[in-house]
């Protein structure tokens, strides 16, 4: 029904078309053709659905690369932040005071 609407085909239209494809193909050809048909829709379908799935894992391989990735200089720059800082030099020859 979506097909029709792209094309913009009126119920005469449709009419027409189908009496030349009766007159074309005869009543014979004509489930060969709808068969054919629906095996390509289904072949371009799931193509289209392989596509996308590929896509999505690609998308998914990169998000937890990066992650991981994040995750790894996170820890790094926690592990820089939890070394306590040296204790500060005094100089023995310095007499104290007081």
């Amino acid at each position: 029904m979506g097909l029709l609407l792209l094309f913009d085909i009126s119920g005469g239209e449709l009419m027409v078309i189908l009496l030349f494809v009766l007159m074309f193909f005869g009543a014979k050809g004509i489930p060969d053709i709808a068969r054919t048909l629906g095996r390509t829709m289904r072949q371009v379908r799931d193509a289209s659905n392989e596509v996308q799935r590929e896509i999505q894992r690609g998308a998914n391989d990169v998000r937890r690369t990066v992650e991981e990735q994040r995750r790894s200089l996170q820890d790094q720059m926690e592990q820089r932040t939890e070394v306590p800082p040296p204790p500060p030099v005094t100089k023995p020859d310095e007499p104290k005071q007081g």
